[in-house]
């Protein structure tokens, strides 16, 4: 699930570097695309809990978990970041119509998500502000975690109704923001409530607690919800009625309530053995890249389009043949990357750096450490 949703980043991204001369082609890989890509950043938050929560704390210790966790985020967001500030430096181009050292600092400390400036969560490598949201996750979940294991099991379904219509709310709360100034690339959208709706992490922090609270359900056996492709075709239609929602309120808010069922669908036919083609060697085995695979797409799509002859605020276009064959090269070249980064970099660093620095409690049954899953 985790490759899918990765697949579905990268499409929306290359969407909006419109390699296709043909504007029909553009505008009906936008139209969906655009709406889609957002809406596998609720799926990742949503995972990150949901797996960190059936891992759960094996050694029982907080700082262990913390320095596991920012070990694994840091393990591939230094060398991608170090590449991204050599090819800024070598287009010597301003970064975000700013100095190429704006923004550094706060990418390199992952807190960029916290400030309401397009110049810092858009700078440097954009994607990674979902790692700065995640680091936050991280140091909240021994606390979550602690609450909702003691939260009474006839409960669960209450707690994930709550939490899913605060998220659902999200959007109508931004309104008692500022509605100017608008985002530099929407303006419909003010880019205060843009930022407090997608990137600030207490807020992102509802999906991360409704996944935890879907393991809950999971674990304990209280799940009674839709078979997978019932969840599939419930997701579609409430992503086909998001289109007649106005994009001022983020119409993927409607959508968190469907995706927590989805995820929780596909998990409960793991524990009970059903056989999917998503478990299979090759499928999970892609999903092991997709962390390193959503950190490096961004760069090749954007400064690959840049190499191969566009300018700053300027795409060139291609025929249908060579647009297409430029994205196949751009999935291709991402996807060999995250597999060299994975098992050279990742890999190597966990094992090195990554280790519980004492064994775990007696009785205690550790599972394997998830990778970082907001990874947007």
């Amino acid at each position: 699930m985790r490759f899918i949703s990765a697949l579905l980043v990268f499409t929306s991204h290359i969407s909006t570097q419109p390699f296709f001369k043909n504007t029909e082609i553009n505008s009906a890989l936008q139209f969906p695309l655009n709406r889609l890509g957002p809406l596998t950043v609720s799926f990742f938050f949503m995972l990150s809990g949901f797996v960190l929560t059936w891992a759960g704390l094996p050694d029982k210790s907080k700082v262990n978990f913390w320095r596991r966790r920012t070990v694994r985020a840091y393990s591939l967001h230094l060398p991608v970041l170090l590449v991204t500030l050599l090819i800024v430096l070598a287009l010597n181009e301003p970064n975000m119509g700013r100095s190429v050292w704006d923004g550094l600092l706060t990418n390199l400390l992952l807190i960029q998500a916290w400030f309401p400036d397009h110049h810092e969560y858009g700078s440097m490598n954009p994607v990674a502000w979902s790692l700065s949201c995640e680091l936050f996750f991280y140091a909240m979940f021994p606390f979550l975690f602690a609450f909702f294991t003691k939260v009474r099991t006839d409960r669960l379904w209450r707690w994930a109704a709550a939490v899913s219509a605060v998220a659902v709310s999200i959007p109508l709360i931004a309104l008692l923001l500022p509605a100017s100034p608008p985002l530099p690339w929407d303006p419909d959208m003010p880019q205060l409530r843009w930022w407090f709706i997608y990137m600030f992490p207490p807020v992102r922090l509802l999906e991360f607690v409704l996944g935890i609270l879907m393991a809950q359900i999971v674990i304990r056996g209280r799940w009674k919800g839709p078979r997978p492709l019932a969840c599939v075709a419930l997701f579609s239609a409430v992503f086909a009625v998001t289109f007649a929602v106005p994009n001022h309120y983020d119409p993927g808010a409607v959508t968190v309530p469907v995706i927590a069922l989805l995820l929780a669908s596909v998990a409960v036919g793991d524990v009970r053995g059903v056989r999917s083609w998503l478990g299979t060697r090759t499928m999970v085995l892609l999903g092991e890249l997709t962390f390193a695979f959503y950190l490096v797409h961004y760069l090749i799509i954007q400064y690959g389009h840049r190499f191969a002859g566009g300018k700053q605020g300027y795409y060139r276009q291609w025929d249908t043949p060579a647009a297409v064959g430029l994205t196949l090269l751009a999935f291709a070249l991402a996807l060999g990357l995250s597999a060299l980064l994975h098992f050279f970099v990742e890999k190597p660093v966990m094992r090195t750096l990554g280790r519980p620095r004492r064994a775990p409690d007696a009785g205690s049954t550790p599972r394997s450490e998830p990778a970082p899953s907001g990874t947007p």
